[in-house]
């Protein structure tokens, strides 16, 4: 089994353990025990997790909940067209994240089974399939109130305009379960023709770290920082068990005060106080801004420069 086979089955890891038994979980928790990086992502996963169960436990639920759900279901209550109409195109604006089709049909294919609803016929031979499919119409729903909340983490956008908001951004991206590269590449050449194509920027091995040059390479992600949308990009290198990320902005994106103040922050390494797991530098030249963050300790990512 390899990391990603593992992290697809992990990321349906029951809290109470309850599937810690069977196979394939076995398996997989077996490697994230010997791999760094997967249990990194494991234990960011079950925080995830607990976190949004925590947000959904505050949730009240209204008493009338339960009734108004059995009023759909037998058709006391019709289903507002226009409703449907500007949900399924809020859906429809919604740009899923790379990779997920490939999650679906693997899950399709893993569990294949298929589900079906039998219909009724009420008196006059109307058939009642409608009101489940009003009743699936409102599972969707939530289920795309669900998408909003961690797709949004996980996409493409960074928010803020002063280094720390950026920095802050990023781990949640970083930590998203929804979070996917564009590219996945291990030549950095490979990588960084990618992003030449794509018109981001890209750095020259002048601006690299000496650490960085010449390593393994993850891939990498087109970005957008802050409300100006400015174009950016995320690359991955690989060193040792640790993953480092590389934020490549144009200084357009940060307040031009900030971008002054970090220009000589190279090698102060430090914890973000955000996040204790993550070791983060920046530091800028005349037209970009740089972001480095990795799980490695701090004297790890200093060593790099």
């Amino acid at each position: 089994m390899d990391k990603e086979r593992a992290k697809f089955i992990l990321q349906s890891f029951r809290p109470d353990g309850a599937d810690a038994k069977d196979p394939a979980f076995t398996e997989a928790l077996a490697l994230a025990a010997e791999n760094r990086e997967l249990g990194d992502w494991l234990a960011a996963e079950r925080r995830q997790d607990a976190a949004f169960a925590a947000m959904l436990s505050d949730v009240e639920i209204p008493e009338d909940l339960r009734a108004a759900i059995f009023d759909v279901l037998e058709g006391h209550i019709s289903a507002d067209e226009s409703f449907d109409a500007d949900f399924i195109g809020a859906l429809a604006s919604m740009k899923p994240p790379s990779g997920l089709r490939d999650q679906i049909l693997g899950a399709m294919e893993m569990e294949k089974k298929v589900v079906e609803m039998p219909t009724k016929k009420k008196k006059g031979g109307v058939i009642r399939t409608f009101k489940w499919v009003t009743s699936a119409a409102a599972v969707i729903a939530i289920m795309g109130a669900v998408m909003v909340f961690f797709v949004g983490a996980g996409g493409n956008a960074l928010a803020g305009t002063t280094p720390q908001e950026v920095e802050y951004s990023a781990i949640e991206m970083l930590e998203s379960p929804f979070f996917a590269l564009d590219l996945r590449n291990d030549r950095q050449k490979a990588i960084f023709e990618w992003l030449n194509g794509k018109d981001l920027p890209k750095p020259t091995s002048e601006d690299l770290p000496k650490g960085l040059r010449g390593l393994e390479g993850v891939g990498c992600k087109f970005l957008e920082i802050g409300e100006r949308k400015s174009r950016a990009s995320l690359i991955c290198f690989k060193k040792n068990d640790d993953t480092v990320h590389l934020v490549m902005m144009k200084n357009e994106a940060i307040a031009a005060d900030d971008v002054a103040e970090i220009q000589g922050a190279v090698t102060k390494c430090r914890q973000c106080d955000k996040d204790s797991e993550w070791a983060v530098t920046n530091w800028a030249d005349a037209e970009h801004t740089y972001l480095l963050l990795s799980k490695m300790d701090t004297k790890e990512l200093a060593g790099l420069f």
